[in-house]
């Protein structure tokens, strides 16, 4: 799917823009109730990984909270990885891996590889055959008993949609500029989506200033 593709460009060009930081005495947060449902995943897993990880931030985060064992953070963009490398070369960070991949390397990792995976902004950005393929993959590499640390964006209305001037392309895809941005589903699908393979541990919504509705937050629990 073009507008699929086209969304690996669209973070190339953004993730070009970032600046590398010394995270040296820095705190790393993002909301208070995401914040506190990361110290909850760290507090359980020690090897992690983060797929989708743009340019780290999940991940360099939770590894401040508690160091990690090790992490390992996969994405499709070159120049989100190329910044990743870049921080971890910066701020000594070792124990920390980052590579360009899709679903394809996730076929080539052992099963329970893992104890935690981070899913932050993935799954309702990219088609259902996509999202179900990285869900199965993501749960043969996760051992039993491993947590799953599961971000989404709102839920809006068509309505909204619209009038935030996305398009709808098919079923419940939506574009802005040609490229995919959001696949909608409702919170009570992706429970039963999610129930399937996994325990709910946690279910959580909170606002971002910059951004309208309230973003949505699983930690799981493989069964």
């Amino acid at each position: 799917m073009k507008e699929y593709d086209a969304s690996t460009a669209l973070w190339d060009e953004v993730f070009t823009q970032c600046k590398l930081e010394d995270l040296t005495g820095e705190k790393l947060e993002v909301e208070p109730l995401f914040d506190e449902c990361l110290k909850l995943f760290s507090n359980v897993c020690s090897r992690v990984l983060d797929y989708g990880c743009g340019t780290g931030d999940v991940l360099f985060q939770l590894n401040e909270i508690r160091p990690l064992t090790y992490g390992l953070g996969i994405d499709k963009s070159a120049k989100g990885i190329e910044y990743c490398n870049e921080m971890t070369k910066l701020n000594h960070l070792h124990h920390l891996d980052f590579m360009v991949g899709d679903t394809e390397d996730l076929k080539q990792m052992d099963e329970e590889s893992f104890d935690g995976i981070i899913l932050s902004n993935v799954l309702d950005v990219v088609p259902e055959e996509v999202a179900v393929s990285i869900m199965n993959e993501l749960e043969r590499i996760l051992v039993k008993g491993g947590y799953m640390f599961v971000k989404l964006n709102p839920y809006y209305s068509k309505e909204k949609m619209k009038e935030y001037g996305f398009k709808h392309l098919k079923d419940n895809l939506y574009t802005d500029g040609g490229v995919l941005r959001l696949r909608q589903i409702d919170t009570l699908t992706w429970h039963k989506i999610f129930e399937k393979q996994f325990e709910i541990e946690r279910y959580l919504e909170f606002p971002y200033p910059w951004q309208e509705g309230m973003n949505r937050l699983f930690l799981l629990k493989k069964k």
